[in-house]
């Protein structure tokens, strides 16, 4: 038994070794600290049962035997999702200890059919063909995982599942033409086809080379056969499990369960053409040509911003905190997330549903058709990921927009695709930056690591640095619109804030995950043309604020005003009505007031 335990522990320690010199290298996991997540610990755990059941139950000769089959879907399915949330900077990197123990688990299944096929040996042809498609399956989703990424840019989770469960077949021949070319469905097939010879031969050969080994397990007594027959019902049911959990399976199961975020973004989409062919836009409304901007940031908590926290420690807005100063700019000090995820909280915020009125997304509008109403032409530039579960909602409103530009750059870039839009008379320029998103360091180009002078000592230094290289994006975005695209407005806000120890979510929650910086700029000749605007606004500058007013704010700053527009959400209205009595987040399940800091 001391043997079996020194070889499982061997077996941990060769696995944690190679697992952390790997994605050391891939950036996302700089310090040791990073690598304390719950689930990247248990796929330690579970590593380390899978290993003491083998050694404990099967041979020495027969785990050889059965290595090269065993080892083949272990590997490909840890190298890629090592790659996707080591180095493809894709999100949710939470999840990569789930693939970790799913391809531990995979590692047995060979040697735990191989035993019990022994006992069956006139089952021997179904039995090798349902593995053999077993094995299809398991060969094929990595690649299918990575296809997409090359294809679209980003991981393969909502839109792909829901143009494949699309009721018309119509709908699921667009999302595939439009992301396929001929060649490209050719060799899907060819792919197939080889992977499905492979994955049958290997079946057989797997069997062949189980019935030929003369002792496959260290123990025919009583003892070790229940010793056999546990490990199996672990093995099987840990697998089965683990199955549910992963791609593509776990895509599936969030898309049908009920009350997901799939059934709430689909009522969205469902309804939002019809709504929006309804809508009114009110009259005498003719906003000025020229360019107007709106930023929207990530995980950007204006506690770490010296522009809305006068005593923080670090001088990390140094642009907003001078314009801050102006009578061209209002700032929201009292501003707050509706929710403590993107998903949500931009789902409101960018819909005419907010947490005082109709929150239903069955019955919204977006800001975008409301702007295109009101003779805006609309672009949209995001650095996010297009096509993960916590953009799918911004994805499905950004794509409303007559130009969108889906970058993999660092937020700065911004300006280089500002400078090439296409000439408009009169435009709105949506900007979705990373902003602070964990990981905070690899937000920020390692060349401009010591350009905002963030002291070494402070605790929080990768995070402000991430708020200091957006005030300075931010800059250069309103420099350069000012004195070249007739600047008539630009917006930021964030959405959502963050908390330094538990990030963002709903459990736990703390309020600094919702505290979240907002500003309004209007060029001195848009106030001219509406004075009371700024003025409105700097009357409401320690108003409470969330940032599911955003439609109706920008709706009535921008004279955009529908008839889905309602004045007492607005932040520039006289009429404004949001204050500390009925301020809410959270899905209106915490009001403002109970924050310690409000």
């Amino acid at each position: 038994m001391k043997q079996i335990l020194k070889r499982s522990l061997l077996t941990v320690l060769l696995f944690v070794v190679a697992a952390a010199g790997i994605l050391k290298l891939g950036g996302d996991y700089p310090t040791l600290a990073s690598y304390m997540n719950p689930r990247l610990l248990t796929s330690v755990l579970v590593v380390w049962i899978v290993s003491l059941g083998m050694f404990s139950v099967f041979t020495d000769s027969y785990l050889k035997k059965l290595l090269p089959w065993a080892v083949v879907l272990p590997v490909l399915w840890a190298a890629v999702f090592t790659w996707g949330y080591g180095f493809a900077d894709l999100p949710e990197k939470k999840h990569l200890g789930d693939y970790y123990m799913y391809a531990a688990l995979i590692f047995t299944l060979p040697y735990v059919s191989g035993v019990w096929s022994r006992h069956c040996l006139k089952a021997r042809i179904p039995w090798g063909i349902v593995q053999g498609l077993l094995a299809l399956f398991l060969l094929a989703m990595p690649f299918v995982y990575v296809g997409y990424y090359i294809v679209m840019g980003g991981e393969m989770d909502m839109f792909a599942m829901m143009a494949v469960m699309a009721t018309h077949s119509d709908e699921v021949k667009s999302f595939f033409t439009t992301v396929a070319s001929p060649a490209m469905a050719v060799g899907s097939v060819v792919l197939v086809a080889a992977l499905l010879v492979l994955a049958m031969k290997g079946s057989f050969s797997l069997l062949k080379a189980a019935a030929s080994c003369e002792s496959p397990v260290k123990s025919l007594s009583r003892r070790g056969k229940i010793g056999l027959v546990l490990v199996s019902i672990l093995f099987i049911g840990g697998f089965y499990r683990m199955f549910t959990h992963v791609f593509p399976v776990n895509i599936y199961r969030a898309v049908e369960s009920k009350g997901s975020d799939f059934q709430v973004l689909s009522q969205m989409n469902d309804n939002i053409n019809k709504n929006t062919g309804a809508m009114l836009l009110q009259e005498g409304q003719n906003a000025p040509d020229g360019t107007y901007i709106v930023i929207i940031g990530e995980s950007a908590n204006r506690d770490h911003m010296k522009a809305f926290n006068p005593e923080y420690r670090e001088n990390n807005t140094p642009w907003l905190s001078a314009m801050a100063k102006t009578p061209d700019f209002a700032l929201g000090y009292k501003a707050y997330s509706n929710f403590p995820n993107t998903l949500m909280s931009l789902s409101y915020a960018l819909t005419s549903a907010n947490q005082y009125g109709d929150n239903d997304l069955r019955h919204v509008v977006s800001l975008v058709d409301a702007l295109r109403k009101a003779g805006f032409a609309t672009d949209w530039i995001s650095f996010k990921n297009r096509s993960s579960l916590s953009s799918a909602g911004v994805t499905m409103i950004a794509e409303r927009c007559d130009h969108t530009y889906w970058e993999q750059n660092p937020d700065e870039y911004a300006l280089n695709v500002l400078k090439e839009l296409p000439p408009a008379k009169k435009r709105v320029v949506f900007i979705n930056i990373t902003g602070s998103h964990y990981t905070y360091k690899t937000r920020v180009p390692v060349s401009r690591w010591n350009q905002f002078g963030i002291s070494p000592n402070n605790p929080d230094h990768d995070y402000d640095m991430t708020i200091a290289y957006d005030d300075w994006i931010m800059q250069n975005i309103f420099n350069y619109a000012r004195d070249n695209m007739n600047l008539q407005a630009m917006v930021y806000f964030s959405d959502h804030g963050e908390n330094m120890k538990h990030f963002h979510g709903t459990s736990p929650f703390y309020f600094d995950m919702v505290h979240i910086p907002f500003f309004v700029y209007l060029s001195p000749s848009y106030q001219a043309k509406y004075p009371e605007l700024m003025k409105q606004m700097k009357a409401h500058e320690h108003t409470p604020f969330t940032n599911d007013l955003i439609f109706d704010t920008l709706s009535g700053l921008f004279q955009a005003r529908t008839s889905f527009y309602h004045e007492a959400y607005d932040f520039s209205s006289p009429a404004y009505a949001i204050n500390a009595e009925n301020a809410m987040t959270m899905d209106r399940k915490k009001k403002l007031t109970e924050d310690p800091a409000f």
